[in-house]
């Protein structure tokens, strides 16, 4: 990487959030990514020094609460999950338009960090959507052993040590980094529902009846047939409620009876896997060029 800026993105609800911008020589465009929820900033960090070695200036950054956002203490922190695409993806989404006005700007979002982009009232700017293990993730479509996980976790552990510690400390389980109460009662909720925050107990109500209506951005959507979360149905239950004017394609890995290496929900971002590295570069031509298309 040629040079590394750390940079503060202040939200419209005023809420400071952390990043990492990745400047490239002679850089041809600008690649937000959104890491999947509770996830280290750094996981990503191979994958942007990949992108940034194509001409891309790259902005890694994690949501309020997590990692270098984290500014305070969870405990009684009022932070919702849906804070994510309301208020912390369009302040990167702006933050990136404002330090490169004339530059494309491509979204890589991963699980949530691709999820919650329709939410985000400027959504529409970006060039593209690089949708990574995006479903919908209700739990009874997962395999019988995930469920099971999932669970006990939203049902469980969650509520009941938000009652004893006034947040979820999930980083003492090896899980995923600790979680605001609130945070992890409507991703819960949200799981519930076969479709996600489109079910009617939250579209028109807490989240926009706009949201991902008429969604004027090209999209590729990848996932994995060992993906734990983006089962068949759960991916089809969220993009089926996606109304678009550009074209969503769809690439589904198949690692199962294959010697590739194992996805999983994360596998995605590993070395292991570059060659998925490639095909998102791809996809970012094929909409730089002027080629947006059917993705094969």
């Amino acid at each position: 990487m040629d040079c590394m800026t750390d940079i503060e993105v202040l939200t419209k609800d005023s809420v400071t959030l952390r990043a990492r911008l990745y400047r490239a020589r002679d850089a041809r465009g600008v690649v937000i990514i959104n890491p999947g929820t509770a996830t280290k900033t750094s996981y990503y960090l191979p994958f942007a020094r990949y992108l940034n070695a194509y001409g891309l200036h790259v902005m890694l950054w994690n949501y309020r609460g997590f990692c270098d956002s984290k500014l305070g203490d969870l405990k009684g922190c009022q932070y919702r999950y849906s804070d994510i695409g309301h208020y912390d993806i369009p302040a990167v989404i702006d933050s990136a338009k404002h330090l490169f006005p004339d530059l494309p700007l491509y979204c890589v979002g991963h699980s949530t960090g691709g999820q919650q982009v329709g939410l985000a009232y400027n959504a529409e700017t970006l060039d593209a959507l690089i949708a990574v293990a995006v479903s919908a993730g209700y739990f009874d479509y997962m395999p019988a052993h995930y469920r099971l996980k999932a669970n006990l976790f939203f049902r469980v552990f969650a509520p009941v040590s938000s009652k004893i510690f006034h947040y979820v400390p999930a980083k003492s389980l090896h899980l995923m980094e600790d979680l605001p109460s609130g945070f992890t009662e409507e991703w819960g909720a949200w799981c519930k529902e076969k479709q996600l925050f489109f079910s009617d107990k939250f579209y028109g109500k807490t989240i926009s009846k706009d949201a991902y209506k008429d969604f004027n951005v090209p999209t590729f959507v990848f996932t994995a047939d060992d993906d734990e979360i983006c089962t068949e149905r759960n991916v089809h239950n969220f993009w089926c409620n996606v109304t678009a004017s550009q074209p969503i394609t769809f690439k589904r890995y198949q690692t199962q009876g294959s010697t590739k290496p194992a996805i999983g929900h994360f596998g995605y971002f590993r070395t292991k896997n570059r060659y998925i590295w490639k095909d998102i570069l791809e996809a970012i031509d094929k909409v730089h060029y002027g080629k947006a298309r059917h993705f094969e």
